[in-house]
């Protein structure tokens, strides 16, 4: 199985998100936001929901952020590692206003 890492603009901010150094990269460093594309493995491109997913907890874990993400269409989860660019000092605040524009039902 082939891993995709590829570079794409954010659905949500517009931003051009670069290649990640260590893995492959579906969430925007800035907002955080990403679409439903993996299946199984990150990378795997495998997915057909296409789904905007969100942050929705993080946890600090051996000095690295684990990132919980959600489905906003079909309600799937997964954790992430923290990107070396990613923004996290701004991440409470966008998974407090993505809770309340986003997932609340």
């Amino acid at each position: 199985m082939k891993k995709i890492n590829e570079t794409f603009v954010c659905v949500h901010c517009g931003y051009h998100v670069p290649l990640a150094a260590r893995t492959c990269r579906n969430h925007c460093p800035r907002c955080f936001v990403s679409l439903h594309v993996d299946g199984k493995i990150p990378g795997d491109r495998a997915s057909a929901c296409d789904g905007w997913m969100y942050p929705v907890d993080y946890k600090l874990l051996n000095g690295d952020y684990k990132i919980l993400f959600a489905c906003a269409s079909c309600g799937k989860q997964h954790r992430n590692k923290r990107a070396i660019d990613d923004e996290v000092t701004c991440l409470p605040d966008l998974i407090k206003e993505y809770r309340s524009r986003f997932l609340q039902q």
